[in-house]
């Protein structure tokens, strides 16, 4: 079984149609580029697969493989979402509490208490994400960039098997956006399925992976990125 797969998912706000009938499936260590424009719905597509929302007909499959006090039953919704890490466009970080604090969150939302293993956790992603140094600083003392990569974090404490990031480089400049680039880049390199909803569509043309495209909530594409795509949606 894939790692996550949507089955015939469709999702309608009132009378909106925001996906129609999407069949999907994703592998550990895929890195998935989601295409379209404004109102396409990419958003929707990864809130589903984020279990966020439920689909309003179809399913959403996730294989949850060997979760922590699984105990040979059937996983709950919460454990589930346990999985999925969720990084977006804005980074919503806490503005009372410090770098350090705001990744620890993630961890004690999770269960996790003990100050050593939180400390196990957080340490190496302050180095992993280049922000070792800035651990002590409030979010209004670091650059945007730099709260991006606290956000990462966030998303990654948890250990998550899926990251998905809905325009992670939409508030940044070109550099910092290169910076976050390279970091999920290593992120998947790991074994973990990164799906990113973008406009940015240089990255897409340099980076290898897939492209899923959509129109008006319909899959129009599901290509290999990185290699020229068409600038054309197919019709």
């Amino acid at each position: 079984m894939a790692l996550i797969r949507l089955d015939h998912a469709s999702k309608s706000y009132g009378d909106r149609i925001a996906l129609s009938d999407v069949t999907l499936s994703f592998e550990p260590g895929e890195w998935v580029f989601v295409l379209g424009p404004s109102g396409a719905g990419k958003s929707t597509l990864l809130r589903l697969l984020a279990l966020a929302e439920k689909p309003t007909s179809g399913k959403v499959e996730v294989d949850p493989g060997d979760v922590p006090g699984r105990h040979g039953g059937r996983v709950s919704s919460r454990r589930m979402r346990r999985l999925i890490g969720v990084l977006g466009q804005e980074f919503r970080l806490l503005s009372d509490r410090t770098a350090y604090e705001n990744i620890a969150l993630a961890c004690q939302i999770s269960g996790i208490w003990d100050p050593m293993e939180i400390r196990e956790r957080v340490n190496p992603l302050l180095d992993q994400m280049g922000i070792r140094g800035k651990e002590s600083l409030y979010p209004t003392d670091l650059s945007a960039g730099e709260k991006q990569r606290v956000a990462l974090a966030r998303a990654m404490a948890r250990r998550p098997r899926i990251l998905v990031a809905d325009e992670p480089t939409g508030n940044l400049d070109s550099a910092a956006a290169g910076q976050i680039f390279a970091i999920l880049r290593e992120i998947g390199a790991r074994g973990t399925l990164i799906l990113v909803a973008t406009h940015a569509e240089d990255w897409v043309r340099r980076h290898p992976g897939r492209a899923i495209r959509l129109e008006r909530g319909l899959l129009r594409a599901d290509e290999p990125a990185g290699q020229g795509l068409p600038e054309v949606l197919p019709r």
